[in-house]
């Protein structure tokens, strides 16, 4: 009997476990990713009046967006819907940009 009482007892600790973390971890994750896909479609409403090919666009994430390939340039794209100004290190990259200090590196992988 006792041991039944533990097998129980035993089980159901598990299930209120598993419960628990999935309302503490699991709940929080999928209503942050409903919040990205619903982001995601007004960002796509809002890109039909971007000016380039968007098959040429690399997302990045930080400190820029994105960089935008070209067939005569090569663009570093930041997006701005709110109108906030620029970080300090993006205004760093922009005037290294501007003064033409940019350069290609190739590292060799053996």
């Amino acid at each position: 009997m006792t041991l039944w009482v533990f097998v129980i007892g035993s089980i159901f600790g598990i299930v209120i476990g598993v419960i628990l973390s999935f309302r503490s971890a699991v709940s929080p994750l999928q209503r942050t990713m409903e919040g990205l896909t619903s982001k995601r479609e007004v960002n796509q409403e809002s890109m039909k009046y971007y000016p380039f090919n968007t098959n040429n666009f690399r997302f990045i994430g930080a400190p820029i967006d994105g960089i935008q390939f070209e067939d005569d340039m090569i663009l570093f794209v930041r997006f701005n819907p709110d109108g906030t100004p620029c970080t300090a290190e993006q205004n760093r990259i922009k005037s290294l940009l501007d003064s033409k200090k940019v350069g290609w590196f190739e590292f060799p992988i053996e």
